[in-house]
């Protein structure tokens, strides 16, 4: 039916008096849709792709459940008794049953709060997976299974968000039922009534702990270009010093060509050529040991080729996310719409980014948790470059360190002082530009921006 969709059809036949089990089956489900469809009189919400034996599992349940409701109808109009009390197993805050039931069934964890921001029902997985009864979990009681290191960071993120009526995402360890901790991903968004007033918040819960688990290779990766970073950061420092002893090493060569000249043929003390000519050797073997450093530090020749900026940024971005996450920093992507063909060494490229990342991140830790966001964007700029900046909530960049924050030893937050600078050369051995801003809301912006392919 084109021009309706499936909360307009149940509608009809709501209106009608159908008494048919409705089933939901969409394929963009999301937990307030969810809501929407088992208040308007829905059995189940599928969300496709869905097995069949799933399907004919969900329809057999719908079934029964009518059947029960009016069986249940049919002997309530029967008896025509007083009005029951509500039964301590029926959810509180005004939740209805059916949409309790139906949560229930549910194959992740849902929790839903009050507004005023204490707990007011659990489904079965939830307690399920804590082990522990409703009672125990509503209010506050839910906390108590939050891993300790976890806790602040993850009450800071609820009540922030809470206030400002804001979706919000996060992850922390949910203690099970076995005493074991668990990595939990937990997405919670505001419910509102019918008539716009603020009735909460509703969150569904995943358990990750699998799938953090295997960020090893991830991690793996990120050890191994933090490991590149050090690696071009040295040869970089090798690169100053060598240039810094080569010049009076070849002043010293040049003294003793002159001495030797001097001495030929005069009446010069016994040994003093033999002398001379040790000088010159050990000048010589000096010069040979720091072009061999030089070339030992040194990474090799880079291996250009054409490659999608933005998968560049989306691979730094995986590598990072356990960890920003662990840090208690929200870390964001914008990816361009279109693809960003540039032609560069994709490993000297994922080093230049990974580490303004990791700068943008380190400048947040003054933040208070919830408050610490990095956000990374790729764009076209003027039809010819292909752009990238990260931005961060930090303090931002002292105005008197923005000319020459690239410059080696400017900036040394815990390392070498030349990642910024390594970034630069990297940035403009491919024809590109980097710079930094600050933003006027507080934080910096690091950018840079390489020549498009074929523009």
């Amino acid at each position: 039916m084109p021009d309706l969709d499936g909360l307009d059809v149940q509608e009809r036949l709501n209106e009608i008096g159908s008494g048919l089990p409705i089933l939901f089956l969409t394929g963009h489900g999301s937990v307030e849709t969810s809501v929407q469809a088992i208040k308007a009189g829905a059995e189940d919400v599928l969300t496709k792709p869905i097995l069949k034996s799933t399907l004919l599992e969900a329809i057999e349940r719908a079934a029964r459940c009518r059947g029960r409701t009016e069986r249940r109808s049919k002997s309530t109009s029967q008896i025509r008794t007083a009005p029951a009390t509500r039964s301590s197993a029926e959810p509180a805050g005004g939740l209805d049953a059916r949409f309790a039931e139906v949560m229930d069934a549910a194959p992740v964890m849902i929790w839903v709060s009050g507004p005023d921001k204490q707990c007011i029902w659990f489904n079965r997985p939830w307690l399920t997976f804590t082990g522990r009864d409703m009672q125990q979990e509503l209010g506050n009681g839910w906390s108590e299974g939050v891993h300790q290191e976890d806790f602040d960071r993850c009450l800071e993120t609820y009540v922030s968000h809470f206030d400002a009526r804001k979706e919000f995402r996060m992850e922390y360890r949910l203690r099970r039922h076995d005493r074991t901790y668990r990595w939990i991903d937990d997405t919670g968004i505001p419910r509102y009534a019918r008539d716009g007033s603020f009735l909460g918040y509703i969150g569904s819960c995943t358990d990750i702990h699998e799938y953090r688990e295997t960020q090893s290779e991830l991690r793996r990766r990120l050890l191994e270009i933090s490991r590149l970073t050090r690696r071009a950061d040295a040869a970089a420092i090798a690169s100053l010093f060598a240039h810094e002893l080569n010049q009076p090493l070849a002043a010293i060569l040049s003294n003793i060509e002159s001495a030797e000249l001097d001495v030929e043929g005069s009446s010069a003390p016994v040994g003093v050529k033999e002398i001379l000519s040790d000088i010159r050797r050990d000048s010589l073997r000096a010069s040979q040991i720091i072009r061999h450093m030089q070339n030992l530090l040194r990474s090799g020749e880079p291996e250009i080729q054409k490659i999608d900026l933005n998968d560049v940024v989306g691979l730094v971005h995986e590598i990072l996310k356990p960890h920003a996450a662990e840090a208690g920093v929200e870390m964001k992507t914008h990816p361009s719409q279109s693809m960003l063909a540039v032609r560069v060494d994709p490993t000297w490229l994922q080093q230049v980014v990974l580490n303004l990342a990791l700068n943008a991140m380190d400048a947040t830790m003054k933040d208070r948790p919830g408050q610490r966001r990095v956000v990374m964007e790729t764009r076209q700029v003027d039809r010819s470059k292909a752009g990238f900046s990260v931005s961060d909530t930090g303090t931002g960049i002292p105005a008197h360190q923005l000319s020459s924050i690239f410059e080696p030893f400017a900036s040394k937050r815990g390392g070498s002082g030349l990642g910024l600078s390594t970034s630069r050369g990297i940035v403009e051995a491919f024809g590109g530009r980097i710079w930094a801003t600050n933003k006027a809301g507080g934080g910096a912006v690091f950018q840079f921006t390489l020549p498009l392919l074929g523009a």
